[in-house]
């Protein structure tokens, strides 16, 4: 009976998290940066989910992973003996706005160096009413300079593994006055929580 009870407790705090809002929302949808693809979301939702939500500003933060017809990720095909899928995984705007800051890495390191920052190559866009960030690019691909205005379908940058990270994903958040908000993308409807697939 205890071990029923205990199965129903995380069942529930399961659902709680998957389902997990800020109520903090955006104004608009936002387009989500990555198309004609299968897409992992290995970060999301509410806390025990989502290993960003410690973080204000990132509580509302997802990780996308590209994963091909069998969802293995890069690392579980390095795994298996496999090259990971190289294909370009382009990154467009989620919304129009001016470039706030960019890093630009040379090294592709996977691992977190002291002297790098954790999100290594990263383009921040400000859309006027929220600061939209997109961290972990490849090197050598982003295209957006601090100060220039970003439209809508150019390409932003490729996704990559510079700064603290073991694979190639795209680390994505919104953010007002410091605090998360709870993303939302034109096309999708329901949570965006770790396990979810997407396809755009």
């Amino acid at each position: 009976m205890t071990g029923v009870v205990l199965l129903g407790g995380v069942a529930g705090y399961l659902v709680w998290a998957r389902r997990r809002r800020w109520g903090a929302e955006l104004s608009a949808p936002l387009r989500f940066p990555l198309r004609d693809g299968t897409w992992l979301i290995a970060q999301g939702g509410g806390p025990g989910l989502n290993h960003h939500t410690p973080h204000p500003e990132q509580r509302g933060a997802i990780d996308v992973i590209g994963v091909g017809r069998a969802r293995r990720t890069a690392a579980l095909r390095r795994a298996a003996g496999r090259l990971p899928d190289l294909r370009r995984e382009a990154v467009r705007p989620v919304r129009r706005g001016r470039g706030l800051r960019r890093r630009r890495l040379r090294g592709p390191g996977p691992r977190h160096h002291p002297l790098r920052p954790p999100c290594g190559n990263h383009v921040f866009i400000d859309t006027g009413s929220v600061l939209v960030k997109l961290a972990h690019l490849r090197p050598g691909t982003v295209t957006v300079a601090t100060g220039d205005r970003v439209r809508a379908g150019q390409l932003l940058g490729e996704v990559g593994n510079p700064g603290n990270t073991t694979e190639p994903h795209l680390h994505l958040y919104a953010e007002r006055d410091g605090l998360g908000l709870d993303l939302r993308f034109t096309g999708i409807t329901g949570t965006l929580h770790r396990g979810r697939t997407l396809r755009t």
